[in-house]
């Protein structure tokens, strides 16, 4: 059996958000239970295999935000899209991809206000990498 390299993109991409200094930290996954952002991948985006197992990917991701003042959350938003569309680069630490670009899908929108009185907003980026193989795609 060979071995398996797991993708770190999504490792790579909220560390590059936590360095933004924004009013919360950033973490893979769903939201917390206060103010909070959070990253996840979603599905869609295109795909195209080579012959020798390269992949060139568009991963879908969300950029959520949550908070009881709406700014917070538009104003972090922003600043993670305005951030991430400007990169030259974005490296993987354990070489599992190349990066490419990444591109905002939508621009932050008011998803809905929970039962606590939170706001919770998100952003749609597509981040396109080069995959080699051997690489597992998970995160």
């Amino acid at each position: 059996m060979s071995d398996v390299m797991k993708l770190d993109l999504l490792e790579q991409l909220n560390k590059k958000i936590n360095s933004l200094d924004l009013y919360a930290r950033s973490r893979i996954g769903l939201l917390g239970t206060d103010e909070s952002i959070s990253i996840m991948a979603m599905p869609g985006g295109v795909e195209t295999v080579y012959f020798d197992g390269t992949r060139d990917k568009e991963y879908q991701i969300q950029v959520n935000a949550k908070s009881k003042r709406n700014d917070y959350c538009f104003d972090a938003l922003t600043t993670i899209y305005q951030s991430l569309e400007n990169l030259d680069d974005l490296p993987s630490e354990n070489g599992s991809y190349e990066f490419n670009k990444i591109e905002t899908k939508s621009l932050p929108n008011l998803v809905g206000q929970d039962e606590d009185g939170f706001f919770i907003w998100a952003l749609n980026i597509s981040c396109k990498i080069t995959i080699y193989q051997g690489v597992e795609l998970i995160g």
